[in-house]
């Protein structure tokens, strides 16, 4: 019994240890199935990475190779810094020669994307459809923020329509031709008569075709776009005026009250003068009777004389009371003009109450205390109820903010020419923009930018998403290009 139960113990521990070593020679050939399958995999990867790779090279080796001196640009100059840059730079004494061209933007991303081009000028980022052509070649886009504007809406200030903030679709739907909108209402705010305006095609290009592009949505903006009621301004002024009836009649209207109460106060003075001036005549003819009288009874002369004395008081009284009387008068006919022109200009100013125009930003900041802008939210409600300031157009996240870009390749940028070009841009950037009543770029935008062409950093690579991509809801943001993933 002993020896079968240490047999039995030793038999144990044989069969033990045999699975032990069947299981570890098994998981070892796991372990190495496991890592041939990785390598396998990582091995195909590299293989599928250098084909794709190769297909790249043989592409962007197939364009157009750039001519050595020369740098081409196509693209809007509507909205843009670009011309007044390359005729400051052909100034430094620069060898390179600079071809500035003006087809549309969706022509110029395809001469880019074809190597035809180094820089397009544009006043809109590039599309996915766009960034996936420059990508088929094994061009990888960077977009180079210079500027930014924006329009704002906006009625007089201290006025009220019921509410403070449209969507875009709202102001597209105000403004463009054939729009029944003519009451506020109709917006879902105040039962306010609506009248809409905005610059002149002529006197403000700029804005006309801004406003025409990003709000209406057309290519080539004109007069026929906009409502037949549009009120069309070629200064500002006139826009004033048609906002609250001009800054003179707003003043007037303001004092209306005051000028009201005066009115009254100079009438009520003009009553009193008239009642001493009828007592005063009244004076005189009872002073005139009881003289007569004291002559016709033969009164003493002390009497007479007090008679008279009465009399040439009574008349001297008169004298002064008529005075009185023509200077109130004269007081009420002036107190009484005025307030009939504070009156009308009240009845002008109300009637005004529901205009509004667009404007662009700078003209806005120059009369913002008479101004009441609408906040701008986008139709998704994604950027809801934006207020214009200079960081949320130059950042974008306001919704009528447009900005001035220059976009371009790695490959171009890999090019003296064009790292000389954009450095001399950027550095005039700002005053530049300051002298086109545009908002200039912020410092940090403007260092960041500059650091990615003298190689202190990368330049953020453009992706753009399938559908257009929002800004960054953060207004301290200063985002110039969608990062590559």
């Amino acid at each position: 019994m002993t020896t079968q139960r240490r047999f039995g113990r030793t038999a144990v521990l044989v069969l033990a240890l045999s699975s032990t070593l069947v299981l570890a020679a098994c998981s070892q050939d796991e372990n190495r199935d496991a890592s041939d399958l990785v390598a396998d995999a990582q091995a195909q990867d590299y293989r599928a990475q250098q084909a794709a790779q190769q297909q790249i090279n043989k592409a962007n080796a197939a364009l157009p190779e750039r001519p050595a001196g020369q740098l081409d640009i196509d693209g809007t100059t509507t909205f843009s810094l670009t011309q007044d840059e390359v005729d400051h730079y052909n100034t430094t004494g620069t060898a390179t020669q600079v071809n500035l061209s003006q087809h549309t933007q969706d022509q110029a991303f395809q001469e880019l994307c074809s190597g035809k081009i180094d820089l397009v000028n544009a006043e809109r980022p590039i599309t996915r459809t766009e960034w996936e052509a420059c990508q088929s070649v094994g061009l990888d886009v960077v977009q180079f923020q210079i500027a930014s504007d924006g329009i704002v809406v906006a009625i007089k200030s201290e006025s009220d329509v019921g509410g403070d903030c449209l969507t875009t679709d709202q102001v597209q739907e105000t403004w463009r031709a054939g729009s029944p909108i003519t009451n506020w209402k109709q917006l879902g705010l105040d039962d306010v008569p609506l009248e809409v305006g905005g610059p002149s095609q002529d006197s403000f290009p700029v804005e006309f075709q801004t406003f025409g592009k990003t709000v209406l949505g057309s290519p080539a903006p004109s007069q026929t776009d906009l409502r037949s009621d549009y009120f069309s301004y070629d200064r500002f002024d006139q826009a004033r005026t048609f906002l609250n009836g001009g800054t003179r009649r707003a003043k007037l209207a303001q004092g209306y009250a005051e000028q009201a109460r005066q009115l009254g106060l100079r009438k009520s003075e003009m009553v009193t003068a008239d009642q001493v001036l009828v007592d005063a005549r009244l004076e005189v003819e009872t002073a005139l009777a009881e003289q007569a009288k004291g002559v016709r009874d033969n009164r003493s002369a002390a009497d007479r004389a007090k008679d008279d004395a009465r009399v040439a008081t009574a008349r001297t009284a008169r004298t002064k009371a008529l005075n009185d009387f023509r200077a109130a008068q004269q007081r009420h006919r002036q107190a009484k003009k005025v307030a009939t022109r504070a009156a009308d200009a009240k009845r002008v100013v109300e009637r005004s109450t529901g205009h509004v125009i667009y404007a662009r930003f700078s003209s806005y900041e120059l009369f913002e205390e008479e101004l009441r802008p609408f906040e701008i939210t986008t139709p998704d409600g994604h950027r809801n109820c934006v207020f214009p300031s200079q960081t949320t157009i130059s950042n974008g996240i306001y919704p009528l903010s447009t900005q001035v870009l220059l976009t371009t390749t790695t490959r171009s940028l890999e090019r003296d020419e064009v790292k000389d070009f954009l450095k001399d841009y950027l550095t005039q950037s700002q005053d530049a923009a300051n002298a086109a009543a545009m908002i200039a770029l912020p410092d940090e935008t403007l260092r960041l930018e500059l650091a990615w062409l003298d190689g202190r950093q990368q330049p953020v690579l453009v992706v753009p998403e399938e559908d257009a991509a929002e800004p960054s809801e953060d207004p301290d943001a200063t985002d110039v290009g969608t990062p590559a993933r």
